[in-house]
């Protein structure tokens, strides 16, 4: 699938935050400023290196979604004294991913210009279980759910091997697991809305996409700042780019629902953080180096982080025990890496990135 090879492969190949993020940039993007880089292939280096600090946030959000709880705050369903609620809920998450142009290309004129609008859709899989531990203190008829502690499991699914995404290793991770706790700070009732905090953790173990070179024959490796560094001739074939990352997750969300005669709506805001080990490289032009030749650059063991704000509405019809929901949500973008020439690709990895979902949760 076209999309999901943007996103996570040609893409990684090729909302304000602190200034522990300022230095995260410089050390991506160091590799880029070595004398071993030719002066040609530079803004393709730091290209390379912007699509990883860009893709890793939105790969993120692809995985954790906004609502923890697909259409509401707290926990629904019928109350039966002396056993725990539960909610289950599955659906589609779905990421406009917005990319540097060089990447965008290699989809076609068409998928370029969804690219530079609103970004290339790429979707996961999701499941969520929430089971209600302490339903909370009641201060009246109409005023309850105060303290309510729920569980929440979740597992996401990315469809990388299913929508024939060449170039993936067999090895790669496709399945994200996850867990936390959620907080009501007031349950929903007939006259008020339902509030509610949660805190989770998700992890994908390391995922790893194409080949620069299956031979080569260095002339420089090394580790020094804190990463390692290969560079030199490549005497077989190879992919124009390559990466491999892992990430794990830790989201905070606070959300607000109410809902009158089936139809509900909620929103909230939410605050990640991202943490991932990476490894980028890519072929040189053929002309990039005197005397000509095919030449690699390749960097690894670097270690990045962002830190981002979103918000998200949604929306959902219930019936019985039955609701279908959707939400539409927002990205916080960041500043571009140390080198990075927005002019010149004409892409602002300031601009944020729109996520969406649709399921449905059943309520017991």
């Amino acid at each position: 699938m076209i999309m999901m090879r943007i996103l996570l492969a040609g893409t990684l190949a090729l909302v304000s935050t602190s200034v522990p993020a300022l230095a995260q940039s410089s050390e991506l993007a160091a590799p880029c400023g070595r004398a071993e880089v030719p002066d040609s292939a530079r803004d393709l280096c730091y290209t390379v290196a912007q699509a990883v600090e860009s893709a890793q946030p939105q790969l993120g959000i692809l995985i954790a979604g906004g609502n923890p709880t697909l259409g509401t705050a707290t926990m629904g369903g019928l109350n039966v004294p002396g056993l725990p609620r539960v909610n289950a809920s599955a659906q589609v998450n779905v990421v406009f991913a917005r990319l540097p142009d060089i990447l965008a290309e290699t989809a076609g004129g068409a998928a370029q210009q969804i690219n530079e609008a609103v970004g290339l859709p790429a979707p996961a899989l999701s499941g969520t279980i929430a089971l209600g531990l302490f339903p909370g203190f009641s201060l009246a008829p109409t005023v309850g759910g105060i303290g309510s502690l729920d569980v929440l499991g979740t597992a996401t699914w990315l469809p990388l091997k299913a929508f024939e995404v060449d170039g993936f290793r067999e090895n790669s991770a496709d399945i994200a697991f996850g867990g936390g706790v959620r907080i009501g700070i007031l349950g929903e009732s007939f006259t008020l809305p339902g509030i509610s905090l949660s805190g989770m953790y998700r992890r994908l173990e390391d995922v790893s996409y194409g080949n620069v070179c299956n031979a080569p024959s260095p002339t420089l490796s090394e580790e020094s700042a804190g990463y390692r560094f290969d560079y030199g001739p490549c005497l077989s074939d190879g992919d124009p780019g390559e990466f491999s990352f892992d990430l794990t997750n830790w989201s905070g969300r606070a959300v607000v629902s109410k809902s009158f005669l089936g139809m509900g709506l909620s929103g909230g805001l939410g605050y990640d953080r991202f943490e991932s080990a990476v490894a980028y490289g890519f072929r040189t032009p053929p002309d990039a180096v005197p005397g000509g030749g095919d030449y690699f650059v390749r960097a690894t063991g670097i270690d990045i982080d962002n830190d981002r704000w979103s918000a998200f509405v949604d929306g959902s019809f219930s019936l019985f025990l039955a609701t279908l929901a959707v939400e539409a949500g927002w990205l916080q973008g960041d500043d571009p890496i140390t080198g990075f020439d927005t002019a010149v690709s004409e892409f602002d990895p300031g601009d944020g990135t729109f996520f969406g979902s649709v399921g449905m949760r059943l309520s017991f």
